[in-house]
């Protein structure tokens, strides 16, 4: 008999899971860029080309990822995943080259395109139907308290011990979460779906392509504040750029709270242009004003920003498929996640090599207010298709 219980056993196994995988990535990405600087005297542009190789990579692998989560054993492709994702950790022990770290970069990327896009489906299958947005709300806060002590612990560690432990931390969180992945078992196990005909919309849910342009414009900033906002401290004059992604994650996960009930109680559409128009005028204050204590509130304030508008966009698009196609939809919106991203840190380092790091902040402004026109755009010619 199924349970209308959210924080079920297996629900709570992956959100545990959840936290032990971002802890172990989110551990090494603020610090990577310095670990660059230290061991092979990397430039801006090439610590953007490292960072954003990690999501190119899994963006290559996303549309592939939905199909196998849509065509096999769900837990069974997570498992796999993860235990890849945690093998190719073990790999920072031991690369001595920029050309090295950029191969593994690219690798481990490949992983975690898979790891996500299972893992978000998995959460969502043993999630209650109508409290959806509730639960990928929870989900999702469990990846970003672990973007709230993993950056702020390996920043500390960064500062006083070898780059090593933080490498042997990363491996042994995400050995962790593998062992807690384990025990989730949905009480309806996927049921493999008859023979379909190989087409694109096995890959992408071509529906969803508008409203993931709409993702691609605001994950851009996204890109560039996970990327970029440690090395902006320096700007700011802030000296503790590890709170900065501790209060980012608070704003967060603070949001992910109250947002999900506003979703689940069907104001998507308000919940998004919220969650946009607060990116939008966040990031022009955090440009315009480059003092401390504006660093520090920003953070706090673009990630409530972020904690409304992530949900919103992604209940969208699971609304939109059927159960069999949930995985081509996670993987949809994950693709416009990651193609966002990955843009984000690739275009930050060129403005801030030619320009400035303010200036990279300022375009993610023009993007996110860009990006709020749009979604009134669609959005009313949605409903006018009603």
């Amino acid at each position: 008999m199924s349970s209308n219980n959210l924080w079920s056993p297996n629900f709570i196994y992956s959100c545990t899971a959840n936290f032990l995988m971002g802890f172990s990535f989110y551990l090494l990405m603020p610090t990577l860029p310095y670990y660059l600087v230290d061991a092979f005297d990397a430039d801006k542009t090439t610590i953007g080309v490292v960072v954003s190789c990690y999501v190119i990579a899994a963006l290559l692998i996303r549309p592939f990822s939905g199909f196998l989560v849509d065509s096999f054993s769900r837990r069974s492709i997570y498992i796999i995943s993860f235990g890849a994702f945690v093998a190719f950790t073990i790999g920072y022990l031991v690369v001595d080259s920029i050309a090295a770290i950029i191969v593994l970069r690219f690798f481990h990327g490949l992983t975690w395109g898979v790891i996500t896009t299972a893992g978000n489906t998995l959460a969502i299958d043993v999630m209650p139907a109508d409290k959806r947005g509730r639960g990928i709300g929870y989900y999702g806060m469990a990846l970003n308290l672990s973007m709230a002590i993993g950056p702020m612990v390996g920043l500390f560690l960064q500062q006083r011990h070898p780059f090593s432990l933080l490498f042997w931390l990363a491996i042994a969180t995400g050995f962790m979460g593998l062992i807690t992945a384990y025990f989730i078992r949905p009480l309806h196990p996927h049921a493999r779906q008859p023979h379909r005909a190989i087409s694109l919309d096995r890959f992408l849910m071509l529906r969803g392509i508008p409203l993931g342009i709409n993702v691609v414009m605001i994950t851009l900033s996204y890109g560039m504040i996970l990327s970029f906002s440690a090395l902006y401290s320096a700007d700011m004059g802030a000296s503790n750029p590890g709170l900065f992604f501790t209060l980012l994650a608070i704003g967060l996960g603070a949001a992910r709270a109250f947002s999900g009930t506003m979703i689940d109680n069907g104001h998507i559409r308000r919940a998004s242009l919220l969650g946009i128009a607060i990116l939008a005028s966040c990031f022009s204050l955090f440009v315009s004003i480059q003092i401390p204590v504006i660093y520090y509130i920003s953070a706090l304030i673009i990630g409530v920003g972020y904690g409304v508008v992530f949900p919103a966009f992604q209940t969208g698009f699971v609304n939109m498929a059927s159960h069999h196609e949930r995985g081509t939809a996670n993987s949809t919106f994950l693709t416009a996640f990651d193609i966002g991203v990955g843009l984000g840190m690739l275009l930050a380092g060129k403005i801030a090599e030619s320009f400035s790091l303010a200036a990279a902040f300022g375009v993610s402004a023009a993007l996110c207010f860009l990006g709020l026109v749009y979604y009134l755009l669609l959005s009313k010619t949605k409903t006018s298709q009603q």
